[in-house]
């Protein structure tokens, strides 16, 4: 991808994504494991931080340490973040 596909801000890809519908189906889903664990939502596992204005995608996912996510939850995260990071 060039650096045109990435003109969107750090800012405003965050507003769309924490806005996508998709999150609060993940929220839905995953309901009975968040409960469990005492999780309030599922992105509590992770940040997305911003990447220094010359790095493109303008965010980075990361991972924080003490939680155990299922491998689904990982892998629908990380969709949504390659929707609103990446493939814009």
């Amino acid at each position: 991808m060039t650096a045109e596909q990435y003109s969107k801000p750090y800012r405003e890809r965050m507003f769309s994504l924490v806005a996508d519908p998709e999150l609060k189906a993940m929220e839905i889903r995953y309901e009975p494991y968040l409960d469990i664990h005492a999780i309030e939502d599922v992105l509590e596992g992770c940040d997305i931080i911003q990447a220094s204005p010359e790095d493109v995608p303008t965010g980075k996912l990361i991972w924080k340490e003490g939680y155990d996510l299922p491998l689904e939850l990982k892998r629908d995260i990380i969709n949504l973040y390659t929707k609103h990071f990446i493939d814009q």
